[in-house]
């Protein structure tokens, strides 16, 4: 029998008029396929949504990762804090040169790593660092105590960690590869099913001091449209990268991060707009192997108007198609979604009445 490490989740969520990820002219994304516009929600995009949301709802105390070019003062200003506290001296010039030493030991060559011998110079202009927060912490307690002139990065930096959004999305250090993580999770690019028009919003700015007329005049582009993504979890390699696997609180860990696969979207022009919608289709099937499913062809609007009747038709005959092709591939199967119902299931195995059940059905099969 396969074995079914993967857990794909696939989504099509109806997003009204927005630019929730722009490229450098200020336009909605967009791709080419199947010779039309699509639009498109990067995949970069997508796992930052994912990591803030999970943070956010995991981490009241301020206790996240981050990822900075700056980290290097983000441990110097939280040694001193722990020095103040403890009533040691500190010296924090010489504590930056060492945390900027100790940051570019992971990104750097040997050479620009030495150069820090010197003053204190910035990590790096381009390069972002992601540490988790107890890292940085245990950087941070190192040259609060002054025991920071023999202080190497990998005796607190390993490739398992504890931070449950590093193990998910990995991270690479170009100097340290024995120390990197990882991912246990992949995320695609989420793009229409259908072709897009770019909507153009002239818009004034109006100067409560002026004469009258308006003081900026300007424009923003936006779209709408139905997005599929898919996004696939490595159970083994997850288990690999996270040390806190067997945590007590782990099934509430994943549980927060799966709800955040599913509902989390970049924040681009958010508050100008309402596209925070919920997914109108969820299909959540174990694999053997990482499988998605495509759009090529367009669907083509309803009589009516709307693409996402047709979407969720498209999607369901397609995940119906792979299973009859290969049935070796896939396991078990969980429908959900703000549209679901009676007739829609026909072919899985379980349907999820609601957000809380179908994350409590993913994790229960994670943790087995």
């Amino acid at each position: 029998m396969t074995e079914k490490n993967y857990l794909t989740i696939h989504s099509l969520t109806a997003l009204p008029w927005h630019n929730l990820n722009r490229d450098d002219r200020g336009l909605p994304k967009q791709v080419r396929e199947g010779g039309k516009t699509r639009g498109r929600l990067s995949s970069q995009s997508l796992k930052r949504a994912i990591r803030v949301a999970y943070e956010l709802d995991s981490f009241t105390d301020g206790t996240n990762s981050l990822r900075s070019r700056d980290l290097h003062k983000e441990i110097v200003r939280r040694a001193a804090a722990i020095a103040t506290t403890s009533g040691t001296e500190f010296d924090e010039a010489a504590a930056l040169k060492i945390a900027t030493k100790i940051v570019k030991s992971l990104t750097a060559n040997d050479k620009d790593a030495a150069e820090t011998d010197g003053p204190a110079k910035e990590a790096s202009s381009d390069t972002m660092t992601w540490l988790s927060g107890d890292e940085i912490d245990a950087l941070a307690g190192v040259l609060a105590r002054g025991e920071g002139g023999a202080i190497k990065a990998a005796d607190h930096i390993k490739s398992r960690t504890g931070s449950l959004s590093i193990a998910a999305f990995g991270r690479m250090f170009a100097a340290q590869s024995d120390v990197q993580t990882e991912a246990g999770i992949a995320v695609g690019p989420a793009t229409t099913t259908h072709p897009i028009m770019i909507e153009v919003d002239y818009f004034t700015t109006v100067d409560d001091l002026g004469d009258g007329g308006a003081g900026h005049l300007g424009q923003a582009f936006y779209t709408s449209g139905v997005y599929y993504r898919s996004v696939t979890i490595d159970k083994k390699q997850l288990r690999d990268s996270w040390t806190g696997w067997d945590s007590p609180d782990a099934p509430d860990r994943l549980g927060l991060l799966v709800r955040s696969i599913v509902t989390a979207l970049p924040s681009g022009k958010d508050n100008s707009t309402a596209p925070n919608t919920r997914p109108a289709l969820i299909i959540a099937e174990t694999q053997a192997h990482r499988t998605a499913y495509e759009f090529h062809e367009p669907v083509k609007a309803d009589a009516d108007g709307g693409y996402l009747k047709g979407s969720i038709a498209r999607l369901i005959g397609q995940a119906a198609q792979a299973r009859a092709f290969d049935p070796r591939e896939f396991g078990e199967s969980i429908v959900s979604g703000t549209s679901v119902n009676t007739d829609l299931v026909i072919g899985f195995e379980h349907t999820a009445a609601n957000l809380p059940e179908l994350t409590e059905r993913i994790v229960e099969w994670l943790q087995r």
